[in-house]
């Protein structure tokens, strides 16, 4: 036991409606797939980049690689991720940051993809 060892987690509190909402999502995952209606989803995330100020100690058999508690800010941006669960791609848009300039071009790119099919 390492009760050092700890894992975050964010605990909701699931409603009636949430879960409602949560089957009707995952009926649609559930149809079978069809080329004539992919179905495409979209999710964006902000992400911070960090990097090592000291040099990692790489793995090595039964030890893990080793990186130091210090890091530093390189920075942030932003992940816009398309992508069709039944035919197995994605795409990743990556921009500097989230104005309605970048997700206006988002939106446009996702209005293209559609029309691919």
């Amino acid at each position: 036991m390492k009760p050092w060892l700890v894992e975050q987690w964010c605990i909701p509190t699931v409603s009636a409606e949430f879960v409602c909402r949560m089957e009707d999502v995952l009926e649609i995952y559930a149809q079978s797939s069809d080329s004539k209606r992919p179905i495409i989803c979209f999710d964006e995330r902000p992400t911070q980049l960090l990097g090592d100020t000291k040099i990692p100690i790489p793995a090595k058999p039964g030890q893990k690689k080793r990186i130091d508690y210090e890091y530093e800010r390189m920075g942030n941006c932003n992940l816009f991720v398309f992508l069709e669960p039944h035919q197995g791609w994605r795409h990743i848009e990556v921009t500097d940051r989230r104005t309605a300039v970048d997700a206006f071009q988002i939106e446009k790119f996702g209005r293209y993809l559609l029309s691919r099919f």
